[in-house]
Parts: structure tokens; sequence; C-alpha cells
């Protein structure tokens, strides 16, 4: 049988935690691990299915494995039966909307005390809680990797983005750094950073106390007609990485 794993005392936070989940820019992990001969981070965390995919110091599924099995009983040849059956093997942490004995690795998330640090109760996808977690606990850096909703089509896109990017803000607020691959729409990581500024190259500096500084400087060049134009174009996608895809499809 297959001990679970208790919740990790305060004592062993982690100074920096990547979050993996399940869209394109996970790709950019790799590639970065790959670099540094491995995992670049103090721990690991996964959503849902990836957990079975990397090796994983946390692991966060909320959907309630018992509305899980409902799915799988009707399907059982579809992604979430094999999910559980690994769910139901792994030692844990696994955090959890709800846990359940004969799932040894579950462990109920502390929305309790999350709500109550933070007042705020909106968490509407697995990633958010994740997220909210790792800056409940008081990790100082949060780099998240295939946090991108977004899908070919780009009038489709899963719900949720809106709310890890509340929580991400809330980090910020309290001086942990997040990192965002610049391939991911999460915080239009893959759009210009600053709007408006086309006559202008912006750089910022950090001062030794602690500040930004701004600095501008003019342009050589202005813009062409065409190369305004792209920038007002919404046709493509948003997402580098699917237009890489799509492209790839119509060669």
């Amino acid at each position: 049988m297959v001990e679970p794993v208790p919740l990790k005392p305060a004592a062993s936070v982690p100074e920096h935690v990547a979050i993996l989940g399940l869209g394109p820019s996970v790709t950019q992990w790799l590639e970065l691990t790959k670099r540094h001969g491995g995992r670049y981070a103090d721990e690991v965390w996964s959503i849902n299915a990836l957990g079975d995919v990397f090796r994983c110091d946390r692991v966060f599924h909320m959907d309630d494995v018992r509305i899980q099995e409902i799915r799988a009983g009707a399907r059982p040849d579809s992604n979430i039966a094999r999910m559980l059956g690994w769910l139901k093997r792994h030692p844990g942490p696994i955090y959890t909307s709800r846990r359940h004995s004969d799932y040894p690795g579950l462990v109920d998330f502390p929305l309790r005390d999350v709500v109550n640090a933070f007042g705020q109760a909106y968490f509407n996808s697995t990633a958010a809680y994740a997220v909210a977690f790792a800056v409940y606990i008081g990790v100082k850096k949060i780099s998240c990797y295939g946090f991108d909703f977004t899908y070919p089509n780009a009038h489709h896109a899963e719900k949720g983005r809106a709310c890890v990017e509340f929580w991400l803000g809330v980090a910020v607020s309290r001086g942990i750094e997040v990192r965002v691959p610049h391939v991911s729409s999460l915080m239009d990581a893959c759009e210009r950073r600053l709007y408006g500024y086309d006559t202008l190259d912006v750089t910022f500096d950090r001062t030794p106390a602690g500040g930004i500084d701004v600095r501008f400087a003019e342009r050589a060049e202005m813009p062409t007609a065409d190369e305004i134009e792209a920038m007002y174009d919404h046709s493509a996608h948003p997402s580098p990485l699917v237009r890489a895809e799509e492209e790839r499809a119509a060669a």
C-alpha cells in the first residue's frame, strides 16, 4: 500500500517553484532543463496529468476524484480513466478539493487558510489554486510554463486565464518574481510589452535603491506603413507556438 505524504512544513518552503501546465509553452521548460542539465527550480509542481509525465514535488488536481470516476466510468478509454490509475498509486502530495482514503496521495487544499490570508475566494481552475498556494506559502519566484489558455482557433480559449493572471498580480504585489516564457500568451508575454511607444526605445534598469529607472531613446527610423498596419492586425493567432503549428500544417 502506498503511504500518503504529509504537507511539507513551512521550513521547507522553496524559493523558486516552476509550475507546469498543459499548454504548448510547457515545451520551453523541457528546453530550459536540457540546457541546464536538470530541472531549473527548487521545486517543480504540475497540473493534473503532467504529474505522471514529469518528476514533480507536488501535483495539483482540484477536481474531486469521485466526479472523475463517474466520467471515467462513462468513457473507460479516456485520458481521465488513465489518469485515475496513477493518481491512486501516486504517493503525493496531490492537492485536491476533497481527499479520499483510497487515493493515499491526496491532501486537502488549505482553502480556509488561503482565503483568509488574501480575503479572496476566486479560483476557477486548478492552475489558479497552484499559483495562489505558491504565494500563500511564501515562495520568492514563480515560473509558469504551459499556462497558455489558448487553442488553434483564437476565438476559443480555455477558461481560467484571467484568474491565473489575477493571482500572479497578487504575487507581484507581494514582491514575488514572476516569469513566463516569451512565447506564452499568459500575461501577453508574446506581445509587445508597452503599447504606444512606437517611435521610442524604452529601457528599464534597476536602481541601487531598488526602484526602476525608465529611459527613452529616439528610434533612428520610423516604422513603415506596412509595419504599422501589421501591429494593428489581429487576424493572426496571438500565440506564436500555435501560429507555427498552423504554418507547418499549411505547408
